[in-house]
């Protein structure tokens, strides 16, 4: 049993869905979730058994064979934690002051892949001489990667952060090691369920597909949603910038986003400004329609995830948003109060309500293509 979950979780290509309707897969995750030295003292206590050296996998399964109830590894957790978030916050007692204030984030490198940004870099034949190379270098040095290596730092570490506010809290069994796609594990009923915690701003593309029209799928879909056909947000800002364009002499819009384009426009003239005020108020209508219901959004974070990072594991969504604004909401990460009000209220009734099941078909990667169901939870932060 236990040989069949290990491998099972292991494996880089388990649906954690159909893993978690296993016969004791809330045993082994409350087993995986306990660091070396918890499983020796553990395994000594109710087996008489010490445990010197060996692999992890060893330990795991000689705890696993136990007599040791799932009810007492939650209690030896819950007394545990403690002392592990104290070692946790020794390490990590500067932070909060350096992501205070932090200023722009931006992340800047597609799928975090630094060498498709290099390659962009050696294979650009407009370079002239050695010059126009050096200085080429020196500002993808100080913009891009700069920039990318603060959100990675700021991104991390609001995480590592926001992460004490679920682990703190009454209804959530912490892990006391890091457990790969698994933050920390909600008993609801008999179960253990494991959430990977997810925090991102609402993208533009959601909230052109939101614009289109996100419906309900038939029951026999394998999709939650589908796509209607009204006019996206992208094509309605870009249809109001052809109108003008050759009249204002605007300039070409390939390549410039929704906000650079409605910062042109609205520099133009009256009518054209109140077209941006206008598109301004229907995202914060959008915005508030969303936060009524968030099972779209969580469907499209599924559906639409990146291949590389692909899992189809529970997650418990926090999505950020501006309200009046079209700039993407990173910065959001860092309003750790904010954060922490609206996770401790979905936290105080998550055993209570019932957790979403969202259907997806999956084809961005052949590969991985096909029909998934997955559970998930989410929040919208807005500001």
């Amino acid at each position: 049993m236990f040989k069949d979950l290990h491998r099972e979780f292991e494996n880089k290509t388990t649906d954690l869905f159909e893993l978690q309707k296993k016969d004791n897969f809330s045993r082994y995750l409350l087993i995986r979730s306990l660091d070396r030295e918890h499983l020796k003292e553990l395994i000594e206590k109710h087996t008489g058994e010490k445990i010197k050296t060996g692999k992890f996998e060893d330990s795991y399964e000689k705890l696993f064979d136990s007599k040791i109830t799932n009810d007492e590894i939650i209690e030896y957790i819950n007394t545990e934690y403690p002392k592990v978030k104290e070692l946790r916050q020794e390490q990590e007692e500067y932070l909060p002051e350096i992501i205070k204030d932090f200023g722009e984030v931006k992340c800047g490198i597609r799928n975090d892949n630094l060498n498709d940004t290099a390659k962009e870099l050696v294979r650009d034949k407009s370079i002239k001489d050695k010059g126009d190379l050096e200085e080429k270098i020196s500002d993808l040095l100080e913009n891009r990667i700069k920039g990318y290596l603060l959100w990675q730092y700021y991104n991390q570490v609001t995480n590592d952060l926001i992460e004490h506010i679920f682990n703190d809290h009454q209804n959530v069994i912490p892990t006391l090691r890091k457990i790969r796609f698994v933050d920390f594990l909600v008993k609801k009923g008999d179960k253990i369920i494991p959430f990977d915690l997810k925090i991102t701003h609402i993208s533009d593309d959601y909230f052109d597909l939101h614009k289109k029209g996100i419906v309900s799928a038939p029951e026999n879909s394998n999709d939650s949603f589908s796509i209607d056909n009204n006019p996206s947000e992208q094509e309605i800002i870009k249809e109001k910038y052809k109108e003008y364009k050759r009249d204002l002499d605007l300039p070409n819009y390939g390549g410039l986003s929704k906000i650079e384009l409605l910062k042109i426009l609205s520099e133009q003239n009256d009518e054209l400004n109140k077209f941006v005020e206008e598109m301004t108020n229907d995202r914060n209508q959008m915005i508030e329609e969303i936060e009524q219901n968030l099972l779209p959004v969580e469907w499209w974070n599924y559906k639409y995830q990146g291949e590389r990072l692909f899992k189809n594991n529970n997650r418990f969504f926090v999505f950020l948003a501006f309200k009046n604004s079209f700039e993407d909401a990173r910065s959001l990460k860092g309003k750790l109060e904010l954060i922490e009000e609206k996770v401790k209220q979905k936290l105080d009734s998550i055993i209570r309500d019932d957790i979403n099941t969202i259907k997806y078909y999956y084809t961005k990667d052949r590969g991985l293509q096909g029909a998934y169901e997955i559970n998930s939870v989410s929040i919208l932060v807005t500001d």
